[in-house]
């Protein structure tokens, strides 16, 4: 440190608190948010906080100062979680009994002109029929007038203020909804006919933090508001998972989890659920795997198939139809 000049030694400071900062992540697939919600912010936190220390590390390699020692060491302790927010490796083995399943919050199919395009409902449509699923998972699925998917089967649930849909090619042979008191947000799922098997799929959506991007504070009239939304947002989700697991447990068939989990792969929610099951975009996707419209590359909508499942290949796709990007994964069940 005697090396260091004055806002050297402030930066290395800096870095420092985002070094133990980091650290504190590692460890938040293991603290439950019902009963320490705050720490659970760090989850929404972990990909600002992975490239500061990466920025951090270059900086201190390009001055020549052994400071780039302690970013160093850090993300190598945590090398094992990073396959969750970045992929080096684009997989594609396609087998002829893949399925396609595809999971997109619609953002009720732009009612509110958020976008502003006339054609959002109609472009969505075009481009669900143009990648052909076999199984389509819709949150946020609602004023579905005039939504022209070209699959056969499909189970819609409707709240009052939102609603959440399973499409598929194949036979339903039961269906049924995990409905949560005082929010719109729940799980739907359906028991399908896969060559000669019955597997079961979930649609999950999560509790919602609603935020206004666009707005202070997000929405809220201050920070302290705004972390108050956050604990009990986190809280929620805790709580949903944990009947989701228990639903899971309860199911004899194998299944398949997807949807929009509001929340990331560093998180309590995605390590509980994780039990026995694959992460397609770990499996076979690329880059980040950025799913929802920010300009931090947050990964928050998954598809999670059961282990004994193969996936053969992981699609982002860039279409600015919700604030959300739809994802595919194409899954062999080994079958």
């Amino acid at each position: 440190m005697k090396k260091l000049n004055f806002f050297d030694k402030l930066l290395f400071f800096i870095n420092s608190l985002v070094a133990v900062l980091l650290l504190f992540t590692y460890a938040l697939p293991f603290i439950d948010p019902e009963k320490h919600p705050t720490i659970a912010i760090l989850s929404l936190a972990y990909p600002a906080i992975v490239i500061t220390n990466c920025i951090f590390l270059v900086f201190w390699i390009l001055k020549l100062k052994v400071q780039f020692l302690l970013s160093t060491i850090v993300l190598l302790i945590g090398l094992s979680t990073f396959n969750a927010f970045f992929s080096f490796d684009d997989k594609e083995v396609i087998k002829d009994n893949d399925i396609k399943l595809l999971s997109f919050n619609v953002r009720r199919f732009n009612v509110y002109n958020w976008i502003k395009s006339p054609t959002v409902k109609q472009d969505i449509s075009d481009f669900i029929n143009k990648q052909n699923p076999d199984i389509v998972c819709f949150q946020e699925y609602t004023n579905e007038k005039n939504v022209h998917i070209k699959i056969t089967n499909s189970y819609v649930y409707k709240t009052s203020a939102s609603g959440i849909a399973i499409y598929t090619k194949y036979k339903i042979l039961d269906k049924g909804a995990i409905n949560f008191k005082n929010t719109a947000n729940n799980i739907i799922y359906a028991d399908l006919k896969i060559n000669k098997e019955t597997i079961r799929v979930y649609n999950v959506h999560l509790q919602s933090f609603r935020l206004d991007t666009q707005k202070k504070h997000y929405g809220d009239k201050d920070n302290e508001a705004l972390i108050k939304r956050f604990k009990s947002v986190f809280s929620e989700q805790s709580h949903q998972i944990k009947v989701l697991k228990k639903h899971i447990q309860d199911c004899p068939y194998k299944t398949i989890v997807a949807g929009d989990f509001n929340n990331t792969a560093f998180s309590w929610n995605y390590h509980e659920i994780m039990e026995g099951r694959k992460d397609a975009f770990v499996e076979a996707g690329i880059n980040f795997g950025k799913s929802y419209h920010y300009f931090f590359p947050f990964r928050i909508d998954f598809i999670l198939p059961d282990n004994s499942m193969e996936v053969g290949k992981f699609t982002t796709y860039d279409v600015n139809l919700s604030d959300h990007y739809p994802v595919m994964a194409r899954i062999n069940l080994n079958n």
